[in-house]
């Protein structure tokens, strides 16, 4: 029988992957509704090509009703791709309806991780990570005895156009340049991300919420090749890696096919074709954007919303060409050192408060510069 899903953010790079494995398995999955964002031209040939009654633009003034809708369709799992903020309250309604959740909008876990995690645990809800690092530790840890064998979770990090530039250059960096990941193809704004590390911050906090483990024990390390997804040491000093082409159809066909075990969909690549593997550790001085990251995960309570959305205007301000490269870092810092009105940081809606605030603060910088 087909495992019917729901595709939210079906016009991005997740997206395309999921509906090649669509194309390769027909047999075993059926697309039921998706949404969109911007790319109607594109939606309008998913729906046709797929035979999908029912999707819908994020755009629409009643998107939160027609998701519900959406959501009250039969169906075994969603697929949560819709990239950044704007995916946390479907995750959440998700979580509230015992969903089974295929994860690959970390900012949901970044934002409102306690909330969204109890409401899962509350409602019965299944979380399976999607990102290619988180799904590579689902499956290591899934080989431990126990917990307590694990000393550190490493997520590795291609470290992005920019792993060998460095100082002014770095910080100048053109967009054109900043655009062009060495390994992965990426919508824009993650491809920004991994070029100043900030989507490996993100992660570390996503990570520290999915697998209950303090920040002090999940690190990120360098690794250009992209072979290596993630690392868990052992308490006995040991490492195991899960290495595979850096291809996102391996961690989404594993979750859209779990607990069974997953068919191909990428033609096989035998070990003795892959290139040599390096590893270095993350610059902290360069990768400023990281560092902050972290400092935020730590700190807690409101402070990765305002890091992520801090990140999400300065990066779209980079992407318009109002600022340069290293101003992103700049802003971020900024905005985390702002004063707040108080909202309540256990709520949606005091998370979401602080969201835009800090969205506001941002903008107000680059409108000065």
């Amino acid at each position: 029988m087909k495992r019917k899903f729901i595709l939210f953010g079906a016009t991005g790079s997740i997206g395309d992957s999921t509906l090649d494995i669509l194309r390769q398995h027909g047999d075993d999955f059926e697309l039921v509704g998706f949404t969109w964002h911007n790319n109607s031209d594109k939606a309008r040939a998913i729906q046709a090509e797929f035979k999908v009654d029912h999707a819908f633009s994020t755009v629409a003034a009643d998107s939160a009703e027609r998701t519900a809708r959406l959501l009250d369709l039969p169906h075994d799992f969603i697929i949560m791709a819709i990239v950044g903020a704007a995916g946390v309250t479907t995750t959440l309604e998700a979580a509230k309806r015992g969903e089974t959740i295929l994860l690959a909008n970390k900012e949901s876990l970044v934002i409102a991780g306690e909330i969204v995690m109890a409401a899962a645990k509350q409602h019965g809800a299944t979380i399976l990570p999607v990102d290619s690092e988180h799904s590579s530790l689902f499956r290591l840890l899934a080989a431990q005895r126990t917990l307590s064998e694990t000393d550190t979770l490493y997520l590795t990090a291609s470290g992005g156009p920019l792993l060998h530039v460095h100082g002014e250059a770095f910080y100048n960096a053109s967009k054109a340049l900043v655009l062009k990941h060495p390994t992965w193809v990426m919508g824009q704004k993650i491809t920004v991300d991994s070029a100043g590390l900030t989507n490996k911050a993100l992660e570390i906090i996503e990570a520290h919420y999915l697998f209950n483990m303090p920040y002090e024990n999940i690190q990120a390390v360098i690794h250009p090749q992209s072979y290596v997804h993630a690392m868990v040491g052992h308490a006995d000093g040991t490492v195991m890696q899960h290495v595979s082409f850096p291809d996102m159809k391996y961690p989404i066909a594993y979750a859209m096919y779990y607990p069974e075990v997953p068919k191909a969909t990428v033609a096989m690549k035998p070990p003795q074709t892959y290139p040599a593997f390096e590893f270095f550790p993350v610059d902290e001085n360069k990768f400023k954007s990281y560092t902050l990251g972290r400092k935020a995960g730590m700190l807690g309570s409101f402070y990765p919303a305002i890091y992520n959305a801090a990140n999400e205007a300065a990066v779209a301000a980079f992407l318009g060409d109002n600022i340069r490269f290293g101003e992103i870092s700049e802003l971020i810092e900024r905005a985390m050192a702002a004063t707040y009105a108080e909202f309540d940081a256990t709520t949606i809606a005091g998370l979401t408060a602080y969201d835009q605030a800090a969205r506001q603060t941002v903008q107000k910088q680059v409108m000065s510069v």
